[in-house]
């Protein structure tokens, strides 16, 4: 409570003063009077005044000014935010009844009365550069740096379908394993959904892994031996190891077979809820890293033979934290061929304009869809992955009642690839998607 006087600059004789009328926050502040802060009319003008400042700074979320109207939108209507908004514009200093105000939901109005509307006009285009100015800066820290409605038109002229076919056009065949590592790439830090890509060496994955990691910001590269001395930690040193240090970053695994034991219980929980504590002879530290986890790993015998479902290299209760769980496809010599004359012309739009793909993905983490699909349609989508879970919980490949989150989380991230709300084609997508990762492990060789 007390650093709401901190911000304000309380001295430490005034902060007791204050402190023993119950007056903490500065939202008491802001209805006070001088009198009523029992401060001295300077010191308390000054005091209150910076209150308004503040509280109005932290709810103003947009200002429309017209001719005869300013329309103020607050994060919360509440008494000292309504008190501070009207202050910070000058209202108060006005003759009463030179303005008219109104409230509804969490808009204030101000209508024009008389000239002197013209000096609220003045103050609330000062305080709207202002909010400009910090949204700009806002998006700027998240790495948001070309004009946004360019970025949108890039991604709705493009749409999910256009980002992994573009950023993986290098990748021939696969079409299962591109469109899980775009799902993983679009999902958000809250919400993330984890992709776990099985493939023998020198297949499609290493180049997938390139390119993400050449590709795009914010990412965290674990190679081999980081993996194997530990993720979460090195109990042999007592050291944190990367993951902790991953926090809102995309993390590119190699070889995440290779994982000691002591790490994958801790990763159980990180990879669940971004959370877990460490506790051993060497260190005790509670850890908090919310990531998106994009994970590479060999088959048990290096290649696949016999069930391909036998081969998956990791405890189910692991592989049950991942989404989308891909057997990447060897490639054939005709794909090869053209792999190669696609890198030698250089022709990838992803070379082009990769700062256009970068910020696409986290502009979209921005963007909230609303369901529109229809209950039936969610209904049916809901029965067809139960029946997943029922066949696999048991298997190498468990899927479990986690899958509850991730088939929320797959079509919200597809649909924000394009900007869109989640309608039934959608949902239909997300449910292929699910069968055919599923699918892959099926098939022989």
């Amino acid at each position: 409570m007390s650093d709401d006087l901190d911000i304000l600059g309380v001295l430490p004789s005034d902060r007791k003063k204050l402190e023993s009328m119950g007056i903490t926050r500065i939202e008491q502040i802001a209805l006070l009077t001088p009198q009523q802060l029992g401060m001295g009319k300077s010191k308390g003008e000054s005091l209150i005044r910076r209150a308004h400042n503040i509280i109005a700074s932290r709810s103003i979320e947009d200002i429309e000014i017209g001719e005869k109207e300013i329309r103020v939108k607050v994060d919360s209507l509440s008494k000292p935010v309504k008190k501070s908004v009207l202050s910070v514009l000058g209202v108060y200093e006005l003759h009463p009844g030179s303005v008219m105000v109104s409230e509804k939901g969490n808009v204030i109005y101000i209508y024009k009365k008389s000239p002197v509307f013209s000096k609220i006009v003045e103050n609330a285009e000062i305080q709207k550069s202002m909010i400009e100015e910090r949204r700009q800066n806002e998006l700027k820290s998240k790495g948001l740096t070309l004009d946004l409605e360019e970025i949108r038109d890039f991604a709705i002229n493009r749409g999910f379908e256009g980002f992994w076919k573009n950023v993986f056009s290098e990748i021939k065949g696969n079409e299962i394993m591109k469109k899980s590592l775009s799902i993983s790439l679009f999902s958000t830090f809250e919400e993330p959904v984890h992709s776990l890509i099985i493939g023998e060496p020198g297949s499609s994955k290493t180049l997938a892994k390139e390119i993400i990691e050449s590709t795009f910001k914010d990412i965290s590269t674990i190679g081999a031996n980081t993996t194997r001395a530990g993720l979460v930690c090195n109990l042999g040193t007592g050291d944190l190891g990367a993951l902790p240090h991953s926090h809102n970053k995309i993390v590119l695994v190699d070889e995440f077979d290779k994982i000691p034991e002591s790490d994958i219980e801790y990763c159980y929980e990180l990879l669940s809820n971004g959370r877990c504590s460490v506790h051993s002879s060497r260190i005790h530290t509670n850890i908090e890293s919310k990531f998106i986890m994009i994970a590479f790993a060999n088959p048990k015998k290096g290649v696949f033979k016999g069930n391909p479902m036998d081969e998956i290299p990791l405890p189910p209760l692991l592989v049950s934290r991942f989404a989308l769980i891909v057997k990447t496809e060897n490639i054939s010599e005709e794909d090869r061929k053209a792999l190669f004359k696609e890198k030698f012309y250089g022709r990838s739009e992803i070379r082009v304009k990769p700062e256009y793909y970068d910020q696409w993905i986290k502009l979209s983490r921005e963007f909230y869809p609303n369901i529109t699909a229809s209950e039936r349609d969610v209904d049916r989508y809901i029965d067809k992955v139960s029946k997943l879970v029922e066949v696999y919980q048991s298997t190498n490949l468990r899927r479990d009642l986690r899958m509850g989150d991730y088939i929320r989380r797959i079509p919200f991230s597809i649909a924000r690839a394009g900007f869109r709300d989640i309608d039934s084609d959608i949902l239909r997508e997300s449910e292929n998607i699910l069968e055919e990762s599923i699918r892959s492990w099926e098939e022989n060789g």
